[in-house]
C-alpha cells in the first residue's frame, strides 16, 4: 500500500503553467465558478493511473488533453501529470523492482508521438502502473473516484454490470488482468501445442516416403554400374570399326592428288588466254566511257538550253501576269483617288458654306437686344398699371386685386408645373435618343474600324504573298538547278552500272551470296578472295545449290593468325577462317607451312597460297576483277537508288512550288477584290458616320435647350411662390371695407401686357432658331475639316502606292523586252549539240560492237576456265573432305583410346587379349548396344530417384526427436496456466463472497444511520458462480415496504447509492478516495447526513479524501479547501486555504 502526498500537473488541459496540489490527511475541498477546470485535477489523477480512453476525459482524441493555447499564449506540444506517494509497499507478484519509500509516478504525452510512464524517472510499461494502482483499492476506473455519473450508473445498471462495484471492493480487479493475461497465453500456447501436431504428423508421412525412396537409389546405383561397364564395351567395338576405315581413307587421297595436278596446268593455259582477251576489252572499254562522257557532257548542255527556253516561257507567263496584277492594282488606286479627291471639294464648298456665321451671330445680338427692349417696356406698363391702380382704388378694390393676382398666380403655377413635367419627359426622350444614336454610331465606328483594320491586313497579306512567290521562284530556280545535277550523275552512274554489267557477263553474283554479307579490313581484300576464291559466291540460303550451313568441331584449333582478325561476317564462315592463316614478311612461310596441320591454308596479302598437303599457288585474284565490278554495281546501285528518290523527291518539290505559287497568285487576286470591296464599304460608313454626328449634335441641342427652359420655369415656379407669399401677406394688412371703384383702364393696360407677350415669344423662338442654325453650322464645320485631313493623307499613301505600282510596270516592261531575242539565240545552241549528239552515238554504236564482239569471246574462254577450275576445286575439296574426315577419324580413334583407358584404365588392344572381359553372348557390337538399351532402360523405367534419401531421411527422424520435446514443453506448460487460472478463480471466489458479506453488512449499517432506520441489503442473482453472477439493492426506508432500489424516490435513490459506494470503500478502504459534486441532488438535511458519514470515515480510515462541490454546508465541514480560479480566460491556477490553521471568530 502506499499514501498519496501530492500532485503535480503541467500543461494538461486548461493548467498551462506547472501546478502543485498538496494532498494532506483529513478532507480537501475543491471549489471554484463553473467552466474553471476542477473537473480537470480529477481527470488528471484518473489519467496518471492509467485512462486509456479520450473520451472518459471529454475529449475527441488524446492529443487534446495537452493545453491548445489561448489568444496570448501559444499551444504546448507536451503534457506532464506527477502523483507522489509515500510509505510505498509492493507485493512480489508484480515485476516492478522498486525499493524507495517514495515514489513518483509520471506519465508525458508528446502531440502526434504518443504518451509513456514513469517511475521515479525509470520507463515502465502503462500495464505495470494500472495493475499498482488496481491492487491498491484505486485506479481511473475504481469505486474510490466517485461522481455524480457513478451514483447514476449505481441506480441504472442492471446487476450484472453493478458487479463490477463489488469486484472493485473485493480487490480482484488485478486478479482479472492477470487471468485475462494467462487465459490469452493458454489460448497461444494451445495453438501452438496444435501446430507442432501437425508439424510432426507431416515429418512421420515424409520419413515413410524416404525409406521408400532410400529402396529404390540402390536399385538405381547397382544399374548405373551395369550401364557404365557396357558402355565402356560398346566404345572398344566403336574403336575397332575405325581403326579399319583409316587404312581406305589413306589411299583414296593419294589416287586424288595425282587426277589434281592435270587440271592444275590446263587452268594455267586457259588464264594467259583471259588475259590477252581483257587487255583489248579493257581498250574498247576506255574508248567507250570517253564517248559516254563527250555524249552525256552535249546532252547535259542541250538540257540545260531547253532548260532556260521553259524557263523563259514561264517567265514572261509570269511577267504577264504581273503586268495585269499590277494594272489592276494601279487602276483601284487611281479610281479611289479620284473619289477622295471629289469628296475633299465637296467637303471646301460645305465649309465655305458655313461662313455666314458672323451674319447671324450679329442679327442673333439685334434680337436679343429687342427682347429685352420689349421685357423692360412690359415692366414699365406693369408698373404704371400697378401705380394708377393703386391711386384709384380703395382697400376693396385692393383685396379683389390681390384675389385675382393670387388666382392668377396659381394658374400659371398650374401651367409652370404641367410644362415641367412636359419637358421632363421631353427630355428623357431626348435623352434616349442620344443613347440610341450614340450606340448605334459606336458601333459604326467599330465597323468603320474593322474596315480599315480589314484593309490594312489585305495590303499587308498581298505584300507577305508577292514575296513569297518571290521566294518560290527563287526556291524553284535551286530545285531546276539540283535536279539537272542528279539528273546528269543518274546518267553517269546508269552508264557504268552497264559497262560493268557487261564485263561480268554471266558470272553476275546473288545479292544473297556472302560477299555481299562481308566486310573485310582495308588491305587484306586480295587475301580473302584467294583464300575464298570459290566459296565466295555461296549462300546462307537453305534451298540454294551452292550454300553455307553452320557446323561446329570440338577441340579444333585455330590458327596463330587467323583470316577472322580481318573479317566480319556471318557465323558460318567461322570454321573455315579459323583455319586460314595470314603470314606477314617476317614469317617463314615453307617452314609456317610444314607445321600445317589437315584443312589448313597460308595466305598473304598478295593473294598466294600455301596449303597443307603441299599445294602452291601464286595466282589466286582471277575472280577478283568479277567480285570488284559486282561490288562496286551494289554500291553503284544503292546510290543510284538514292538519286532516283532525290529526283523524285525533287520533282514532287518542284511541282509543290508550283501548284503554291498558282494559289498565291488567285489568293493575291481574290485579296485585291476584297481590298477594293473594303475601301466601298468604307467610304460608305464614313459618309453614315457623319449624318450620324449631325443627328446627335441636333439632339444634343435640344437636350441643352429644354434643360434651359426647364431651368427657367423651375425659376418662375420659384417666383411665383415668392409672390404667392407677399400676396398673402398683404391680404393680411387689406381691413374687410369694400368700395365700389371704375374699372374702365385696367383691360387697356391688360391688353398691352399681352401684345408685349406675344412679341416677346415670338422674338425668344426667333433666337432659338438662330441658335440652332449656328451650332449646326459649328459642329459641321468641325467634322468636315476633319474628314478633309484624314482624306489628304489618304491621298498622299495611294499617290506613293500609285509610284510604286508604276516603277514596277517599267521594270516588268524591260525585262519583258530582254526576253523577246533570247529564245532564238538558245535554239541555235541546242542544235548545235544536237548534231555532236548524233555523231558521238554513231561512233558509241561501233565501239560497243567490238566490245560486245570481245566480250562473248571473254565469256567462252572464261565459261571454260571456270570448268576447269571448278573440276580442279571439286578435286580439291574432295581431298580436303577426305583430309578431314581422316583427320576426324583419327581424332574420334584417339578420343575412344583416350575414353577406354579412363574407364578401364588400358589400352583397346589390351582389351582385345582379355576375352575374359566379354560376355560370350555379346560379342558384337549390335549386341552389346541392345543389352545397354535394354538396362537403361530399366533405369529410366525407375523414374526420378532421390539419391539424397538416406541422408533426409537421419535429418527427418532428428527434427522429429526436436519436435516431441517442444510437444513435451508445451503440454506442460498448459497444465501450469490452467492450474494458474483455477487459482485465479478459487482466490476470485473466496475473495468475492468475503467482500460481499462485509459490503451487505455496511450496507446495512450505514443505510440505517443515513434514514434513521428502515433497512437495506444486497443480493446475488442470476447465476450459482460468484464470478458470473449480478448484484440487486433492496431498499426499506422507515415507514415503507422492502422494494428493489429502482422503485425508491429520486433522493432516496441517491443516498442509498452513496450507502452502496461508502459500504464498498470501507471493505477496501483506497490511498485516495475522490467525490465529484455527489452532494448536488440532495437537500440540507441529506447534505448534513451524508457530512457526518463522510466524518466518520475521515476518522475510521487512511484515506485522503478529495471533493469538488457548490454547498455551503459541505464546505463547512471540510478541513481545508482549493480555490480553482482562471485569472486569464483559459488558463487555470489554484489558491489555498486551510480551515484547521486559520483562527476563526464567531460572529456576534
Amino acid at each position: 500500500m502506499f499514501t498519496v502526498n501530492k500532485l503535480k500537473i503541467s500543461g494538461f488541459k486548461s493548467f498551462a503553467h506547472p501546478t502543485e496540489l498538496l494532498i494532506e490527511e483529513g478532507v480537501t475541498g475543491i471549489i471554484g465558478p463553473n467552466g474553471c477546470g476542477k473537473s480537470n485535477i480529477f481527470e488528471a489523477i484518473r489519467w496518471v493511473m492509467g485512462e486509456s480512453s479520450s473520451k472518459s476525459l471529454r475529449s475527441s482524441s488524446m492529443d487534446d488533453v495537452i493545453f491548445n493555447g489561448t489568444q496570448n499564449i501559444p499551444a504546448k506540444n507536451f503534457a506532464e501529470v506527477s502523483i507522489e506517494l509515500d510509505e510505498f509497499q509492493i507485493d512480489g507478484s508484480q515485476n516492478l523492482n522498486i525499493d524507495d519509500k517514495k515514489v513518483i509516478i509520471s506519465r508525458i504525452l508528446e502531440r502526434g508521438v504518443g504518451s509513456f510512464f514513469k517511475i521515479n524517472n525509470k520507463d515502465v510499461r502503462a500495464k505495470d502502473v494500472s495493475v499498482l494502482f488496481y491492487d491498491s483499492g484505486s485506479g481511473p476506473r475504481s469505486s474510490s473516484i466517485i461522481t455524480q455519473g457513478n451514483i447514476d450508473q449505481v441506480i441504472n445498471y442492471k446487476p450484472i454490470e453493478r458487479k463490477i462495484i463489488l469486484e472493485d471492493a473485493a480487490g480482484i480487479s488485478g486478479l482479472q488482468a492477470r487471468r485475462r493475461e494467462s487465459e490469452l497465453k493458454l489460448q497461444s500456447t494451445d495453438i501452438n501445442l496444435e501446430k507442432v501436431q501437425i508439424n510432426l504428423d507431416n515429418l512421420f508421412d515424409q520419413k515413410k516416403s524416404l525409406s521408400r525412396q532410400a529402396r529404390q537409389a540402390e536399385r538405381y546405383e547397382s544399374l548405373s554400374e551395369s550401364i557404365k561397364f557396357y558402355e565402356s564395351l560398346l566404345i572398344f567395338s566403336e574403336w575397332k570399326d575405325l581403326n579399319n576405315n583409316l587404312d581406305h581413307y589413306t589411299r583414296s587421297i593419294i589416287s586424288l592428288r595425282q587426277s589434281l595436278e592435270n587440271f592444275v596446268h590446263e587452268s594455267s593455259q586457259k588464264k594467259e588466254k583471259v588475259q590477252s582477251l581483257r587487255t583489248q576489252f579493257d581498250k574498247h572499254q576506255a574508248i567507250g566511257n570517253n564517248l559516254n562522257k563527250k555524249l552525256y557532257e552535249t546532252q547535259s548542255h542541250k538540257n540545260n538550253f531547253s532548260n532556260q527556253l521553259d524557263l523563259i516561257k514561264d517567265k514572261k507567263e509570269e511577267i504577264k501576269r504581273f503586268l495585269e496584277t499590277v494594272e489592276t492594282d494601279k487602276n483601284n488606286e487611281l479610281k479611289i483617288l479620284n473619289e477622295l479627291e471629289i469628296y475633299i471639294t465637296e467637303c471646301e464648298k460645305k465649309i465655305s458654306n458655313t461662313s455666314n456665321n458672323l451674319n447671324l451671330k450679329n442679327k442673333l445680338d439685334s434680337e436679343l437686344s429687342e427682347e429685352m427692349r420689349l421685357r423692360n417696356e412690359v415692366k414699365h406698363i406693369e408698373s404704371i398699371y400697378v401705380s394708377e391702380i393703386q391711386l384709384t382704388l380703395g382697400d376693396e378694390f385692393k383685396s379683389d386685386n390681390l384675389k385675382e393676382e393670387k388666382d392668377s398666380l396659381k394658374k400659371e403655377e398650374v401651367i409652370n408645373q404641367k410644362n415641367m413635367k412636359i419637358l421632363t419627359e421631353e427630355i428623357k426622350n431626348l435623352e434616349k435618343s442620344l443613347k440610341n444614336e450614340e450606340a448605334l454610331i459606336k458601333d459604326q465606328n467599330s465597323k468603320k474600324s474593322s474596315f480599315e483594320k480589314n484593309i490594312s491586313t489585305l495590303k499587308d497579306s498581298v505584300h507577305i504573298n508577292k514575296k513569297k512567290k518571290d521566294s518560290n521562284e527563287e526556291s524553284l530556280k535551286k530545285i531546276d538547278e539540283d535536279i539537272e545535277i542528279n539528273l546528269k550523275k543518274f546518267t553517269e552512274m546508269n552508264t557504268e552500272i552497264k559497262t560493268l554489267n557487261q564485263l561480268i557477263g554471266d558470272a553476275n553474283l546473288s545479292k544473297d551470296s556472302i560477299v555481299n554479307l562481308i566486310k573485310i579490313k582495308p588491305g587484306y581484300e586480295n587475301a580473302v578472295y584467294a583464300a575464298l576464291m570459290y566459296e565466295l559466291d555461296a549462300t546462307l540460303n537453305s534451298k540454294s545449290s551452292k550454300k553455307w550451313i553452320s557446323k561446329k568441331i570440338d577441340d579444333l584449333e585455330a590458327v596463330k593468325n587467323p583470316l577472322s582478325n580481318y573479317i566480319d561476317g556471318p557465323k558460318e564462315l567461322d570454321l573455315i577462317l579459323s583455319q586460314i592463316f595470314l603470314v606477314e614478311k617476317k614469317h617463314n612461310v615453307l617452314e609456317e607451312q610444314k607445321k600445317l596441320k589437315v584443312g589448313q591454308i597460308l595466305v598473304n596479302k598478295n593473294g598466294n597460297i600455301w596449303r597443307w598437303d603441299g599445294f602452291v599457288s601464286e595466282e589466286n585474284l582471277q575472280k577478283k576483277k568479277i567480285i570488284d565490278s559486282q561490288l562496286k554495281i551494289n554500291e553503284l546501285n544503292e546510290i543510284v537508288k538514292s538519286l532516283d528518290k532525290k529526283l523524285i523527291s525533287l520533282k514532287k518539290k518542284s511541282k509543290s512550288i508550283q501548284i503554291l505559287n498558282e494559289s498565291i497568285e488567285t489568293k493575291i487576286q481574290n485579296e485585291n477584290q476584297d481590298l477594293e470591296s473594303n475601301y466601298k464599304n468604307l467610304d460608305l460608313i464614313i459618309s453614315e458616320i457623319s449624318i450620324q454626328k449631325e443627328k446627335i449634335t441636333l439632339l444634343k441641342y435640344n437636350i441643352q435647350k429644354n434643360t434651359e427652359k426647364f431651368q427657367e420655369l423651375k425659376n418662375n415656379e420659384v417666383s411665383l411662390s415668392s409672390k404667392l407669399q407677399e400676396i398673402e401677406e398683404k391680404e393680411t394688412l387689406l381691413g374687410q371695407s369694400f368700395n365700389d371703384k371704375p374699372k374702365a383702364d385696367k383691360e387697356g393696360f391688360e391688353k398691352k401686357i399681352r401684345e408685349l407677350d406675344k412679341k416677346i415669344e415670338q422674338k425668344r423662338q426667333d433666337i432659338n432658331k438662330i441658335k440652332e442654325l449656328i451650332m449646326k453650322n459649328e459642329l459641321n464645320k468641325t467634322y468636315l475639316t476633319n474628314d478633309i485631313e484624314k482624306s489628304k493623307i489618304n491621298v498622299f499613301n495611294i499617290k506613293k502606292r500609285i509610284e510604286t505600282y508604276s516603277q514596277r510596270e517599267k521594270e516588268y516592261r524591260q525585262e519583258e523586252k530582254k526576253l523577246i531575242t533570247l529564245p532564238d539565240e538558245i535554239q541555235k545552241k541546242i542544235d548545235n549539240y544536237q548534231g555532236y549528239c548524233n555523231s558521238y552515238e554513231s561512233e558509241l554504236v561501233k565501239n560497243n560492237s567490238s566490245l560486245n564482239q570481245i566480250t562473248e569471246e571473254l565469256k567462252i574462254v572464261e565459261k571454260e576456265l571456270t570448268t576447269v577450275e571448278q573440276k580442279r576445286e571439286n578435286q580439291r575439296n574432295e581431298i580436303t573432305k577426305l583430309d578431314g574426315i581422316l583427320a576426324n577419324t583419327k581424332m574420334k580413334e584417339k578420343e575412344l583410346r583416350d575414353l577406354i583407358y579412363k574407364r578401364l584404365n588400358k589400352q583397346p588392344e589390351d582389351l582385345e587379349r582379355e576375352k575374359k572381359l566379354v560376355d560370350k553372348k555379346l560379342d558384337t557390337h549390335e549386341e552389346i548396344k541392345n543389352y545397354l538399351q535394354k538396362i537403361t532402360f530399366q533405369r529410366e523405367q525407375m523414374g526420378p530417384v532421390n539419391l539424397r534419401a538416406k541422408i533426409e531421411e537421419s535429418e527427418i527422424v532428428s527434427l522429429i526427436d526436436e519436435l516431441e520435446l517442444e510437444k513435451n514443453d508445451l503440454v506442460d506448460a498448459l497444465t501450469k496456466l490452467r492450474q494458474a487460472i483455477n487459482k485465479i478463480n478459487h482466490e476470485g471466489k473466496n475473495r468475492l463472497i468475503s467482500a460481499f458479506e462485509k459490503v451487505n453488512k455496511n450496507f446495512s449499517d450505514l443505510f440505517k444511520k443515513l434514514f434513521n432506520g428502515g433497512d437495506a441489503k444486497l443480493e446475488l442473482v442470476k447465476s450459482d458462480d460468484p464470478l458470473q453472477t449480478g448484484l440487486e439493492i433492496f431498499a426499506r426506508p422507515p415507514g415503507k415496504k422492502l422494494s428493489n432500489i429502482s422503485l425508491l424516490s429520486g433522493g432516496e435513490k441517491t443516498l442509498t447509492a452513496i450507502a452502496l459506494i461508502f459500504s464498498i470503500f470501507l471493505i477496501n478502504p483506497s490511498p485516495i478516495c475522490i467525490l465529484d459534486e455527489v452532494d448536488a441532488a440532495l437537500d440540507d438535511v441529506n447534505i448534513e447526513k451524508f457530512c457526518l458519514i463522510l466524518n466518520e470515515l475521515k476518522n475510521n480510515t487512511q484515506t485522503k479524501f478529495l471533493i469538488i462541490t457548490h454547498n455551503k454546508i459541505t464546505m463547512s465541514s471540510i478541513d481545508r479547501v482549493y480555490g480553482v480560479t482562471m485569472p486569464q480566460k483559459g488558463i487555470s491556477d489554484i489558491v489555498s486555504v486551510d480551515f484547521e490553521k486559520v483562527d476563526l471568530q464567531e460572529a456576534i
